[in-house]
């Protein structure tokens, strides 16, 4: 996690309410903390900060809407092979049908 902060200081952090309220209180001072919902408009949420770098964190939800409009994941591999409520779909990279939507 402490990559993650130093990666997007000063930056935009879009999410959905439950990745927001895991966020530390420390990093609200430092980064724009923005929870997105389900009804809004993707397109409408990135205009909110023209000219700033984004960073867009949660789960299947959200990375099944923005994930075309990402141009960099940061992917973090875990030596795990076990039962997880998380993936991350390929369909996401390379603009397939994706999982679960």
């Amino acid at each position: 996690m402490t990559r993650f902060f130093a990666l997007t200081m000063g930056h935009v952090l879009i999410a959905g309410p439950k990745t927001v309220a895991s966020v530390p209180e420390f990093a609200f001072k430092d980064r724009t903390i923005d929870v997105i919902r389900s009804h809004e408009d993707p397109e409408a949420v990135l205009r909110r900060y023209p000219g700033r770098r984004i960073f867009v964190g949660g789960g299947i939800a959200v990375w099944n809407v923005y994930a075309k409009y990402i141009q960099h994941w940061d992917i973090t591999r875990l030596p795990y092979d076990g039962e997880a409520d998380r993936w991350f779909d390929p369909a996401w990279l390379v603009g397939g049908p994706l999982r679960g939507a």
